[in-house]
C-alpha cells in the first residue's frame, strides 16, 4: 500500500508572495501569526504590506532561529493561541517551517512540543491554516508531514510526524531566494540533492516517490551550479525551487545514512544541516553502493553519465565523482575537519547520540550499526 502526502497547492513563480492576500480570503481567515527569521528581510516587509493593504491583521513573531529550542516553538504556540490566530504564515527556512507547523498544529490541539516529540501525544484538532513560503532552495520542509526540532534538554534532534502537519499552501517565489548568502545557498541546495538520492534508495521509496526524486535531482544538479556563479539568474534560482520541493516530496519515503549521522553531528557541533549532509553524502554512497547498484546507477544516468560499454560499478562510482566535481566546484564543506580538529571529537559520545536519537530508522538499505556509523564517521577526515 502507498500513502503518499502533499500539499492542496503550490503556487511557484515570480513574485507569487503576492498572492498571499487571495489565499488568506479564499480561506476565510482574518488573523495571521507570520513566524519569520528576521524581519527586516524585504520578503518579510512586502508581505507585511500586503496584509496592511488588504485590512488583514496579523502578529509577527520573530524569535524562531536555526536549530530552534522547544521552548522557543512553545513560546510561540501560546502567543498564536492567545492572539486568537486563524492562520499561520512561515517566511525561512526549514527551521522556520519545521517549528511554524508544530507551532499551527500545537494551537489547535494544546500542550507544548515535547508531548509530541517524546510522550506520543496524539493529534486530534486539525492545524490552523498552515503557509510556507520557502526562502531557500533545500530542505524541502514546505512540502512535508515532517518537522525536525532540536530538544536542547535532551541534547538532540528528534522529528514530529503527522499528516495534518503539512503546509495546506506553499510559496515558492523565486525572487526571495536572491538575497541568500552564497554558503547558505551551497548547503540548503545539497541538502535537497541529499534528499533526492537518499529518497531514491529508501527501503520506503515507491512509485510516487521515486518520480519526485529522480526529477528533483535532474533539476537541482544541473542549476546549483549556476546559481553559485550567478545568484541573480531566477530561472535556475525558480528551477532550484522546484527541485528542492519534489525532493520534499520524495523524502515520504525517508532519507538514508548521510542524514541518520550528519542530523545528529550537525545538532552535536553545530554544523548548519546541508553542510553535516554533504560532508557525509558520498562516503555513505560508497557505503550503501553494493545494496543498491542498480539505483545508483539510475541517479549516474540523471548526472549524465555514460553508461555504455561500463560495468554497474564504473557508472556508479563515476556517479558519485561527478557529485564531489559539483561539491568541489561550489566550494561546499567534503570534510569534518572543514569544522573541528580530530582530537576534539569524542566518538562514543557521538555513536550514543546517533543510536539514541536515529538508530530506530530502518530505511537505509544496508542494515545499520553501531560499527558502520563508526565507519563512516572514520572516512570524513
Amino acid at each position: 500500500m502507498i500513502d503518499f502526502v502533499t500539499n492542496r497547492r503550490v503556487i511557484l513563480g515570480e513574485n507569487s508572495i503576492n498572492e498571499i492576500p487571495s489565499v488568506l480570503d479564499w480561506y476565510q481567515k482574518k488573523k495571521v501569526f507570520l513566524c519569520v527569521f528576521n524581519s527586516k528581510a524585504e520578503s518579510v516587509q512586502i508581505i507585511e504590506a500586503l496584509l496592511k493593504s488588504n485590512c488583514i491583521q496579523y502578529v509577527i513573531y520573530d524569535k524562531i532561529v536555526n536549530e530552534p529550542d522547544l521552548d522557543v516553538i512553545d513560546e510561540g504556540a501560546a502567543l498564536c493561541a492567545n492572539e486568537k490566530c486563524d492562520a499561520v504564515i512561515a517566511v525561512g527556512g526549514g527551521s522556520i517551517i519545521d517549528a511554524s507547523k508544530v507551532i499551527s498544529m500545537i494551537a489547535s490541539n494544546g500542550g507544548v512540543t515535547e508531548d509530541y516529540q517524546l510522550n506520543g501525544k496524539p493529534v486530534k484538532e486539525i492545524p490552523i491554516l498552515f503557509i510556507a513560503v520557502a526562502t531557500t532552495a533545500g530542505t524541502g520542509a514546505e512540502a512535508t508531514k515532517v518537522s525536525v526540532v532540536y530538544n536542547q534538554k535532551k541534547g538532540f534532534k528528534k522529528a514530529i510526524y503527522h499528516n495534518s502537519m503539512i503546509a495546506e499552501v506553499a510559496i515558492l517565489d523565486p525572487l526571495v531566494t536572491v538575497g541568500l548568502p552564497v554558503k547558505v545557498t551551497v548547503a540548503t541546495g545539497m541538502d535537497a540533492i541529499t534528499h533526492a538520492i537518499e529518497s531514491y534508495i529508501s527501503n520506503n521509496a515507491n512509485v510516487i516517490s521515486k518520480m519526485y526524486s529522480l526529477k528533483a535531482l535532474e533539476l537541482l544538479a544541473n542549476n546549483i551550479e549556476a546559481v553559485y556563479k550567478d545568484p541573480g539568474n531566477l530561472k535556475a534560482r525558480e528551477n532550484m525551487l522546484l527541485g528542492s520541493y519534489f525532493a520534499g516530496c520524495a523524502i515520504s519515503a525517508g532519507t538514508c545514512l548521510a542524514h541518520i549521522v550528519g542530523q545528529p553531528v550537525g545538532a552535536i557541533f553545530k554544523i548548519p544541516h546541508g553542510d553535516s549532509c554533504t560532508i557525509f553524502l558520498t562516503p555513505s554512497m560508497r557505503l550503501n553502493m553494493e545494496y543498491v547498484k542498480k539505483e545508483y546507477v539510475e541517479i549516474a544516468k540523471i548526472l549524465g553519465i555514460e553508461t555504455s560499454g561500463k560495468t554497474d560499478e564504473q557508472v556508479v562510482l563515476e556517479g558519485i565523482e561527478r557529485l564531489e566535481e559539483i561539491e568541489k566546484k561550489i566550494k561546499a564543506p567534503v570534510k569534518l575537519s572543514d569544522y573541528m580538529a580530530k582530537e576534539d571529537f569524542d566518538m562514543e559520545m557521538v555513536l550514543d547520540n546517533i543510536q539514541t536519537s536515529m538508530g530506530h530508522i530502518k530505511t537505509n538499505p544496508r542494515p545499520v550499526s553501531r560499527e558502520l556509523f563508526r565507519e563512516l564517521l572514520e572516512m570524513v577526515w
